[in-house]
């Protein structure tokens, strides 16, 4: 359990700070814009590689993924939906998982930036390339999101904005001024 006596901002909270105050991106509106994105594109099969199942970006994300789904009439299919955490290594992992299905997806929605970058070294091993034969969007969109080649699709969760608010709330609370729960 989360316990201190110093003031405290967290920045993308999990679990064991529930009623921390925090700053989140809108992770759920992200990642409907994502999959709205792949839909666009035409893309009926999309998998997903979800993050940490302990943090609330994760769990918002994998909500956002399936409400798009739904939406659109996509069929639900557990078999599109690979646990990762968040890293390369995972995102590896879980597009090796998606791409050898009997009917493997056509696009992937990774939950980050690190583990698209994986979903995108599994393709060139399996030789498929990206975005030819197999679209990958991911979130976060971190400063390599620019320079990988070709440039990752991303959604951008503006974590300078979240610094900086997360830097306000701090200091209203040092200052002791009441605060509330932000949402970038």
């Amino acid at each position: 359990r989360f316990s201190t006596t110093a003031p405290v901002v967290a920045v993308d909270p999990n679990r064991d700070c529930p009623g921390c105050i925090s700053v989140i991106a809108a992770n759920h509106a992200g990642a409907v814009s994502a999959m709205e994105y792949l839909i666009g594109l035409g893309h009926t099969r999309i998998g997903f590689i979800t993050g940490r199942p302990y943090l609330l970006s994760g769990e918002q994300r994998l909500a956002g993924y399936r409400a798009a789904s739904a939406q659109a009439g996509l069929p639900a299919d557990p078999d599109l939906i690979a646990t990762g955490d968040f890293t390369r290594a995972s995102g590896y992992a879980c597009a090796k998982q998606l791409l050898v299905l009997a009917q493997p997806p056509t696009a992937i929605f990774a939950a980050n930036d690190q583990a698209a970058f994986g979903a995108i070294d599994a393709a060139h091993d399996l030789e498929r390339r990206v975005p030819d034969d197999l679209s990958i969007i991911g979130f976060d969109n971190i400063p390599e999101a620019t320079y990988s080649n070709p440039p990752l699709t991303t959604i951008d969760q503006f974590i300078d904005r979240m610094g900086y608010a997360a830097t306000e709330l701090l200091v209203r609370l040092i200052r002791g001024q009441p605060s509330a729960e932000s949402v970038c």
